[in-house]
């Protein structure tokens, strides 16, 4: 549940961030889901390397994107809702 509401909070933080600093949707959604992502795969291979493949360490850092992926996901649903809403169609980029 506290990866959810960091994941979360961290899209909705830069998101509006980005906003305000007068970016369109593209480089808006872009940086909000850059920064709401973690990197578990590097997490991954870290704890493979330092604690070796049969370690929980490793078991461990399995789990984060079981957990982020369908968070991104939604998170995804979320920028495309925001677009509607904050962004007026004529400044879109494509």
């Amino acid at each position: 549940m506290f990866l959810l509401a960091a994941l979360l909070l961290m899209f909705l933080i830069t998101f509006f961030t980005a906003r305000l600093l007068g970016s369109a949707y593209p480089g808006a959604s872009t940086v909000a889901l850059t920064a709401a992502s973690n990197d578990f795969e590097l997490a991954i291979a870290v704890a493979i390397a330092v604690f070796g493949i049969n370690s929980e360490a490793a078991f461990a850092t399995v789990i984060g994107p079981l957990v982020e992926v369908p968070v991104m996901l939604g998170l995804v649903h979320v920028a495309l809702a925001f677009r509607r809403r904050y962004f007026v169609a004529p400044h879109l980029e494509q």
